[in-house]
């Protein structure tokens, strides 16, 4: 699919908002409503758009600590740590990348004990470094 300059002006204010009106949008970029849906829709159907996802503020369910976990994991430990990780409840997202570590985890956690334990579980895989995060400098409603 080609995208032309409307549709990355709809990608960019559904970025900012998934549930926009699609009224709101083509006001804001001269096209009529159902022309914005039209759009979408053509945007789904190609899977450029894969779904619409849920923001959540973590700290009100009690998590107070985000992190980047990477893990130095040896072949050996790659097929195990590949079916175990979508088990962990912490971790929000994890990543297979080059160069010295091979796994990059975010995770969210309650407190230093979570972390602790977390990261007691995580030593029978491989060698692990955490980096707390301590803002999101992209969060735009802060």
């Amino acid at each position: 699919m080609t995208l032309d300059e409307f549709d990355y002006k709809i990608l960019g204010q559904l970025k900012k908002n998934a549930r926009i009106a699609y009224a709101s949008i083509g006001k804001d970029i001269g096209l009529t409503a159902p022309a914005v849906a039209k759009r979408v829709q053509k945007m789904e159907v190609c899977g450029l758009i894969k779904g619409y996802t849920l923001a959540i503020d973590h700290s009100k369910l009690g998590n107070s600590i985000k992190a980047l976990i990477t893990i130095k994991l040896g072949f050996p430990k790659l097929h195990e740590f590949k079916k175990d990780v979508p088990l962990f409840e912490p971790v929000q997202a994890c990543y297979r990348v080059t160069g010295e570590d091979c796994m990059i985890m975010e995770v969210l956690l309650r407190d230093n004990s979570h972390l602790v334990t977390f990261l007691d579980k995580l030593s029978s895989y491989g060698i692990t470094k955490t980096n707390i995060i301590l803002n999101d400098l992209m969060d735009k409603k802060k």
